[in-house]
């Protein structure tokens, strides 16, 4: 079942390429001094260090709680916004982009909510662990009670002479 929206694909849709383009070219588009910026470490971190860290966090997840993690509000979107930030730099922002560029990707195609940093070891693990995402969290809400509410508005009936 798709936890997103319309909207919410689009957006992952539209930023994702994005993403995997700061990961894979150094320099602006179409510029005279465009090439291939994607280093080797980028690979390492992106494909290999990244995922490593989230599957060890959603297993130690399923040990202690085995119901899910849900850490969606103000707090968790704070944490997820630190780490990103921790990650923009020289040595780890390629690869960073590069792991969620593809997990944006990976997220759209399932229609899963919520941190795109939990996608891959949801799948592999089969969990639905929620960490906010200051992205695509408050669209996926937004969204979410539009939807909501529009099923719950009475349906207008005709009026009887």
């Amino acid at each position: 079942m798709r936890e997103i929206g319309p909207i919410g694909t689009v957006s992952r849709l539209v930023v994702a390429p994005f993403l995997l383009y700061i990961a894979f070219v150094d320099g602006p588009p179409f510029a005279e001094g465009f090439e291939w910026g994607l280093r080797w470490y980028d690979l390492m971190v992106g494909l290999l260090l990244l995922p490593a860290i989230m599957l060890s966090i959603g297993l130690a997840a399923r040990r202690f709680a085995p119901d899910g993690v849900r850490f969606m509000g103000v707090a968790g979107m704070l944490l997820n916004a630190a780490v990103l930030v921790a990650l923009a730099n020289p040595y780890t922002g390629g690869g960073a982009a590069l792991f969620y560029g593809g997990t944006i990707l990976i997220a759209a195609a399932r229609g899963q909510a919520g941190c795109e940093g939990t996608v891959l070891s949801n799948w592999i693990l089969h969990r639905n662990d929620q960490i906010g995402c200051p992205t695509f969290t408050p669209i996926d809400v937004a969204e979410l009670h539009f939807r909501q509410s529009r099923v719950e508005a009475p349906a207008a009936t005709p009026e009887k002479p």
